[in-house]
Parts: C-alpha cells; structure tokens; sequence
C-alpha cells in the first residue's frame, strides 16, 4: 500500500483504509481536522506519517496549520521542532 495526496489531505491504500484530513484557510494555514485508520491497522504509526505529510505541504508551501484535530495537535507537540508551524484560527 502507498500514501497519497487527496483533495482534502492525504490517504494511504487503495481504498483508503486510513487519511488525514486537511484544508486550506486563507493564504497562509492548513487546519488538519480529523485522522482515521482502520482498526486492524492502528498502532503501526500510519497515522503519523500522514500527519507528518501535511507538516512536510506546509514546509513547503509557507503555511502554518491549525491542529483541531487532536491526535494531530499531539503529534505536533511532540516534536519542539514543529512549534513554529502550529497556530490557531
């Protein structure tokens, strides 16, 4: 299986069996709102990875993102590196 970007954030398997969601808000935010992996899949770090694949779209697009969802404000939180990139609405 592979990871991929959607239209609303990123997925892994086709069909997905576990995504992020994410949009974009004004010019400079990306707000992550919700992360799902299957059941038989959880703990093996998927949803981290494309948690971290939004971290990686807002390195390279100048945008800050906005956790609501909050396994990714966990995630975020995590890493003192990524304190920089976290914001609110």
């Amino acid at each position: 299986m592979e990871y991929y970007q959607t239209e609303n954030g990123f997925a892994y398997g086709k069909p997905p069996v576990a995504r992020v969601v994410a949009r974009r808000s004004g010019s400079n935010k990306i707000i992550i709102d919700h992360t799902y992996v299957s059941t038989e899949l959880r703990g093996q770090g998927i949803a981290r990875i494309l948690v971290m694949l939004v971290v990686e779209q807002a390195q390279k697009e100048g945008r800050s993102i906005v956790p609501l969802c909050s396994y990714a404000a966990r995630v975020l939180n995590e890493k003192p590196e990524l304190s920089a990139l976290i914001t609110s609405l």
